[in-house]
């Protein structure tokens, strides 16, 4: 698992720390893990923030739902 993944990773259980997250999160995308509705990938996106240093433009909020946009966002 590469660094960035397991930062994503990091960000994945702490926001949704009810669901299971699998070891491979490659393919995962929203709606994927009960928790990970709207409102979770919000909170998760923060989280990412907060885990990565850094700050996403409103719009990444809408235009990232999978594990491989937010990669590439990065």
């Amino acid at each position: 698992m590469s660094k960035v993944d397991k930062k994503i990773h990091q960000a994945l259980k702490k926001t949704f720390n009810k669901s299971k997250i699998p070891n491979n999160i490659s393919n995962l995308k929203i709606g994927d893990l009960k928790e990970w509705d709207s409102l979770g990938h919000f909170n998760f996106l923060l989280e990412v923030e907060r885990v990565f240093n850094c700050r996403f433009e409103s719009k990444i909020f809408n235009e990232v739902k999978s594990i491989k946009e937010l990669k590439k966002k990065l």
